[in-house]
């Protein structure tokens, strides 16, 4: 479906006052990954690994640096506005805050409306038909429709968000973490609506989260990013019982054991991941890392390709296990 080759995304910093450049953060930085028709890959990673920005580049939301993204054989990613409008419809987006991402002065029946109008995806006479079905898709009533936004609790709304995404009958749909700011005893909810949907309509996403658990229920594959890299992809399963690079290992130790009876240690890194303006040299994690080598600080790992089809990035591995 999707094909992400060598995506960069470089932003500048000017001074606020003097306006002279400060320097360029590379929020993503040389990344590589592939989703299949009907399947799942979930990015995963800490706050300011660049996840969004890989999601919101996907969607041309924002203009890539350099790097190529492959739609269905086709290089999106140079093509221009006016053209890529008419590809717009096939790639949605599931935003994290459903509280802001509605217009609160509009009903539910026009937000929805909006999309069928822009991409001509049925007749006006069939507006309210669509919208119907819609509202009945994501678990709604269609008295809904009359309703505004404010007059609804979180979950719901971000069905209204969800059913907003499909109105174009998209092929393609970044959830950038569509449950974070719910509850917790909401967001199966919506998870599991988002799989049935999936299988209904044969839709491929790229999600987006923090939480492992919620990337362990809906992904078929994972990508783990750290300061702008995937620093290991491969099968949901084999990652998360398995999980080769040592920053992968930490955040998995990390996670909740729902058996009480198994224990699990915990992998604590050193120090704080540093800032997008002081990127180390090398492996960006060697300053945090416990298998450090001198190799590390100087030379950029490239992606090695494991016995169980997994990619990884780092030293330690050079196309065998030695861990």
């Amino acid at each position: 479906m999707i094909e992400v080759i060598n995506l960069k995304k470089e932003f500048h910093i000017k001074s606020p006052v003097l306006r002279v450049s400060q320097g360029s953060v590379k929020a993503v930085n040389g990344v590589n990954f592939r989703i299949e028709k009907g399947k799942t890959l979930g990015l995963v990673g800490e706050s300011g690994s660049g996840k969004s920005t890989t999601g919101r580049l996907l969607l041309r939301l924002l203009q890539p640096t350099e790097g190529k993204i492959i739609l269905e054989g086709r290089d999106i990613s140079s093509i221009g506005n006016k053209e890529f409008r008419h590809l717009r419809r096939d790639l949605q987006m599931v935003f994290q805050n459903p509280y802001s991402s509605l217009d609160s002065k509009m009903t539910i029946e026009d937000i929805l409306i909006q999309p069928l109008q822009l991409h001509n995806i049925v007749h006006p006479l069939q507006y309210k038909e669509e919208v119907n079905r819609l509202l009945d898709m994501v678990g709604l009533s269609k008295k809904d429709g009359n309703k505004f936004p404010h007059e609804f609790s979180g979950g719901q709304r971000q069905r209204i968000g969800i059913a907003r995404a499909l109105s174009t009958r998209p092929k393609f749909v970044v959830m950038d973490e569509p449950v974070s700011s719910l509850d917790v005893s909401v967001q199966s909810q919506i998870l599991n609506l988002v799989i049935d949907l999936q299988e209904e309509l044969d839709l491929s996403y790229l999600f987006i989260a923090h939480d492992l658990s919620v990337i362990r229920h809906v992904s078929d594959y994972v990508a783990v990013m750290y300061l702008g890299k995937i620093v290991e992809q491969g099968k949901a399963d084999r990652i998360f019982d398995s999980p080769k690079h040592p920053y992968t290992q930490a955040l998995m130790s990390a996670s909740p054991v729902p058996d009480l009876n198994k224990k699990k240690d915990r992998i604590r890194l050193k120090g704080e991941i540093p800032g997008a303006l002081n990127i180390p040299t090398g492996c960006t994690f060697h300053d945090r890392c416990d298998f450090r080598m001198d190799i590390c600080d100087k030379i950029e790992p490239e992606a090695t390709y494991l016995y169980d089809n997994r990619e990884i990035s780092c030293h330690l591995y050079n196309g065998e296990e030695t861990i």
